[in-house]
């Protein structure tokens, strides 16, 4: 084999390649077509791509599910960009790796060993005592889709404060997150809401369901600000979304706010 050969870069696989097979999606509960899975995965990236990623940034995908995000990276981010999915989902994690991370040499997942209820019944470490398993300052980009619609507020404020430990200066982080102010407790007070929040939790929250709180959770907008001041995460801009009843294409995927920060 010739020199030019045996250093020829392998060439990145085709999105199909990628996704997982349907059955394993739906073990999931996720998305079980690829249409649906690369759509998603396109309107993620474009929304990141609009608020700075960069294609040689190294990102961190917070709750990275079935790999969406990573999948729609693939072929954005250059031989200087990477990729880290972090997941409660131990089978997530797994699928992950066997579908898209032994194919992509600059991808990993990893499993995140926190107590959940729905995802995981072999960890131990509470989610608010938990530390991202990375260095400080080691990603410029930090990404999650529907994490914090499911973390109690004190899991909340740990990782956001995670968030800016890991993040490197003048790094982006993108959340996405029900959030509750002024405009969006009128629109929730009309005869016929779009969703029906009855029970307060910690004075900063309010759910859907009192026994299983983190199936749905919106959190009041100043403590998401305090919490990204306290992380030395300055809001860059908060894109509102229409989940509480507004008429607005909010970040270009789902109903939720989405909170744009910057670090420093």
């Amino acid at each position: 084999m010739c020199l030019e050969s045996a250093l020829r870069v392998p060439p990145v696989p085709s999105v199909d390649e990628l996704v997982p097979p349907a059955a394993d999606l739906k073990v999931l509960r996720s998305f079980a077509s690829k249409r649906n899975f690369k759509r998603a995965g396109r309107r993620f990236r474009k929304a990141a791509k609009d608020f700075g990623l960069q294609p040689d940034d190294r990102v961190l995908d917070v709750g990275c599910g079935p790999g969406r995000f990573a999948v729609a990276l693939s072929r954005y981010l250059n031989e200087q960009g990477s990729y880290v999915g972090l997941d409660a989902s131990r089978e997530a994690i797994d699928i992950c790796n066997r579908f898209i991370g032994s194919k992509l040499p600059r991808f990993d997942f990893v499993w995140a060993e926190v107590v959940n209820q729905r995802y995981s019944d072999q960890a131990t470490t509470l989610a608010s005592e938990y530390r991202f398993p990375f260095e400080d300052e080691s990603f410029d980009f930090v990404f999650s889709n529907s994490l914090f619609t499911h973390l109690l507020p004190a899991d909340a404020r740990h990782y956001i404060g995670e968030i800016g430990r890991v993040l490197k200066p003048r790094g982006r982080s993108f959340n996405t997150i029900f959030l509750l102010n002024d405009e969006a407790r009128r629109l929730l007070a009309r005869e016929d809401p779009t969703h029906v929040l009855p029970y307060e939790l910690d004075g900063v929250a309010r759910v859907k369901d009192r026994e299983r709180p983190e199936a749905w959770i919106a959190v009041e907008e100043e403590f998401i600000r305090e919490g990204h001041r306290a992380a030395g995460l300055r809001i860059e801009e908060i894109r509102y979304g229409a989940w509480p009843g507004r008429d607005t294409p909010g970040v270009g995927f789902g109903k939720k706010d989405a909170v744009l920060g910057v670090k420093g």
